[in-house]
């Protein structure tokens, strides 16, 4: 006799089509050892990332090149600009002291006063103010002249860096037998000045007033 137990006696399922095909989704991949497949980057992207960087070190080198060129003209700008207010400065302070000089005359100092003009001379203005000094000389010993300085104002008018031209206003007070006390004269000297060596001296002096 069969004995019939109640796992036997359970009904079967029939195994449905779509119920086999996830079964076989989950198993086929593991049983072929393969990861799906990754996405590739596209050309068009990797190229740009590429580029890229390339790009900014040009427009770096670029832009470092044009600063340094622009320093380097600002830098030769300012140098020739200091270099010309040197310029200016020292033929201003010449130019002064050399019609401090002119102006400056003693009857008792006469040799030493004249000495120091022509030292300071060069060119023309030196021939002829030399030519001078003979009849000069006992004219101001005479009348015991003197003349000092009491204020002297320079302008620059124009120059480069070998030549220039200064203006010169000197309040002198002069004394001699005629007019014992001092009398406040005004000059307004023109001086044309020319660097020889490291030294300004005066090549033209004229009188404007």
């Amino acid at each position: 006799m069969t004995t019939t137990t109640a796992a036997d006696a359970r009904p079967s399922t029939p195994s449905t089509p779509s119920a086999q095909g996830a079964r076989v989704a989950q198993v086929a991949p593991s049983a072929q050892g393969e990861p799906p497949p990754l996405e590739q980057p596209r050309a068009g992207l990797r190229g740009a990332r590429t580029g890229r960087p390339r790009a900014l070190w040009l427009l770096a080198a670029v832009l470092a090149a044009t600063a340094i060129a622009v320093a380097a003209t600002l830098g030769r700008s300012a140098w020739e600009d200091h270099r010309d207010a040197a310029t200016r400065a020292e033929a201003l302070a010449a130019g002064r002291q050399l019609a401090v000089n002119f102006v400056t005359l003693d009857a008792k100092t006469f040799d030493v006063d004249t000495a120091r003009v022509v030292a300071g001379a060069t060119g023309e203005f030196k021939k002829q103010y030399e030519s001078t000094l003979a009849q000069l000389k006992p004219v101001v010993e005479a009348n015991r002249s003197v003349s000092t300085v009491e204020r002297a104002e320079a302008a620059f008018v124009s120059g480069d860096d070998d030549s220039a031209q200064v203006i010169v206003g000197i309040v002198a007070p002069t004394t001699n037998t005629a007019t014992p006390k001092p009398e406040k004269k005004t000059y307004r000297l023109r001086l044309g000045l020319e660097k020889t060596g490291d030294t300004w001296k005066v090549s033209s002096l004229d009188f404007v007033g």
